[in-house]
Formats: C-alpha cells, structure tokens, sequence
C-alpha cells in the first residue's frame, strides 16, 4: 500500500472563464474582454495549491473520458500530482464550471457537475483498499453528500485528521459539522448553516458552531482576515488589501495553505496567516492556486519555512485531534 501525508478528496472541474469588460450591454447580452481555460473545482485548486511545496499530496476524484478530462489530468502531471486516485467515467461528462468574473474580480458560477456528480462511497473504499489512510485529509461539499460523509468517517476512523470545507452549502451540511476536526467556511455560509441573521457576531458565531459539534471552526472573512475558535482560544489574524483581479480560487488555496501548515506542525495561528497570504495572492491574479514563488513569498510573510521535516505531520495530528 501506498500513503501521503495530505489527501484531497473531492471535485475536479474544467473551469470556462470570462472575463467581463468595464462596460454594460444591452438586454441580456454583455461583451468580456478575455476568456480562458483552467483546471478547476475545489479540490483541485486546494490540491495544487499544496502541491507547490508538497507535491506528494494525492487527490481522489473523478473526470469524464472525453478532452476536458485529458486537460486537467496533464495539468495535474505538470504540477507534479499523481493521477493514480483519479476515476475515469466514461457514462458521463467532465464537471464543467462556466465561470463570470466582474471587473472588481468578484465571480458567479454555474457548475454542471458532470462525473464529480457520480462520486461516490464506493470509490472512497476502493480507495482505501490501496492506501494506506494519510495523516490529513481534505473534503467539500462539491460532490454527493453520501460521498463527503462516508469519506470523513473512514477517514477519521483510520486516524486522519478531516478538514471539511462547509461549501458549497446547503440545508443537509449541518450534521457533517460533527465528522471533521476542523471545519472551514466563510460568513454567509456559517450564517446559513446555523440560520442565523449575516449580521450575526463573529465570537458568537464560532460558539454556535462549536456547539453544533464543530471541533475547530474557521470562518474567512473576506478583507477583514480570518477568525477561528481553537481550543478555548479565539484567533483572529488580519489581511493585507489587495487589488481583486479573480477570486476562484481564493478559498480552495486558503484551505489547501492552511493544512499545509498544519501538517508541518505549526502554531495554529501561523496557520492561518499563512492560509490568508495564499488566498489574498491568488485574488490578485487570474490562476486559481498557488505557485512555487508564491510559497517563498508565504514564508517572508510568516517568518518560518512552511516545511519542516517528514515526521510532523503525524506529530501535527494528534495536537490537533488531541
């Protein structure tokens, strides 16, 4: 059996991006001023975000047998990333992400999940069955519920540290916030999972989510940084502004920096400066994840190397399951 220290688990699209001009249009039709193709879906982009140091992470996931899937399975090999966790399903297509980005880099998205919509809790066991559990594993919410709960149960009971990012969210995602050791979402998405008002404290929020059985809850904040209850701890750290030129992307490279981090067995709070640099970074560019460059750049910010040596990431498991 084969193992890594992380393994994302979850959607791959290829992501149809239009980049809207400065100007109106008339009636339904609106003129872009540029358009290209991207490797896609959330655990891709955390995927590759992680691979820009760690390129042994694995990602588990599925893609269609026609072009779109060749693409993003060679931009996986160009980064670096095995392929061997990837299905190929050849009843549908790949997932599809028909992306809109505004001028100020705020974007809409209408997501046709192709082969992620057939993910499934047999392909979390097969899985297992050639891999050893790894000390991290990260989910979302992209694929089938059934799939995201039976991978964050094997998973855990194997011993892995589940992250869970709570998105995209919906009225069945409150019972997984018990399944994961730390649960990762942003405001409106906690505000909609508790059913509470947007205006809703911040302290107060992460409570209620610790009360619904979120271990470590996180919630981004968008320019306002990030703010996470850990332990009896509440840890806020700040963001720098940055001109927004796309924002896929931002979250999945937050969450991919952030359990890099932890698996390199940093203080929590390092943790997230480091996941607020990456997803401040890739707001101000186009591509969706991070860079090798950008990983020297996180750790000007910090203050430390992000890696240490190969036996902290069990190390960084049990303090945090701990």
């Amino acid at each position: 059996m084969t193992s890594a220290g992380i393994c994302v688990v979850g959607s791959l699209n290829a992501d149809l991006i239009a980049y809207l001009g400065a100007g109106g249009g008339a009636a339904s039709y609106v003129t872009g001023k540029g358009f290209e193709m991207a490797a896609g879906g959330k655990s891709l982009n955390a995927a590759m975000s992680i691979a820009s140091l760690d390129p042994t992470v694995s990602l588990v996931g599925r893609v269609g047998t026609d072009e779109l899937g060749h693409f993003i399975t060679g931009a996986l090999r160009a980064r670096g990333i095995t392929t061997e966790g990837i299905i190929h399903d050849n009843r549908i297509h790949t997932g599809v992400g028909h992306v809109r980005v505004n001028p100020e880099g705020e974007y809409d998205t209408v997501v046709v999940p192709g082969a992620n919509g057939n993910f499934s809790p047999a392909d979390i066991d097969a899985y297992l069955e050639d891999h050893e559990p790894p000390a991290f594993v990260v989910l979302n919410l992209e694929v089938p519920l059934a799939a995201v709960r039976r991978a964050a149960t094997r998973f855990r009971e194997l011993g892995s540290t589940v992250v869970l990012n709570l998105s995209p969210v919906h009225a069945e995602a409150r019972p997984l916030l018990r399944l994961a050791d730390v649960v990762v979402m942003n405001l409106s998405e906690a505000c909609h999972v508790l059913d509470v008002p947007e205006n809703t404290d911040v302290a107060l929020l992460l409570t209620a989510l610790r009360e619904a059985g979120a271990k470590t809850p996180v919630l981004t904040l968008g320019g306002r940084g990030v703010a996470a209850l850990n332990g009896k701890e509440l840890v806020h750290a700040d963001v720098e502004p940055i001109r927004v030129v796309n924002s896929v992307g931002a979250g999945d490279s937050f969450l991919g920096t952030m359990v890099l981090a932890m698996a390199n067995d940093h203080p929590f709070p390092v943790c997230l400066r480091a996941a607020n640099e990456a997803g401040r970074l890739v707001c101000g560019r186009s591509e969706s994840f991070l860079t090798p460059a950008d990983v020297q750049h996180i750790e000007r910010v910090i203050g430390v190397p992000l890696a240490k040596d190969c036996t902290t990431a069990a190390q960084a498991t049990e303090n945090i399951r701990g």
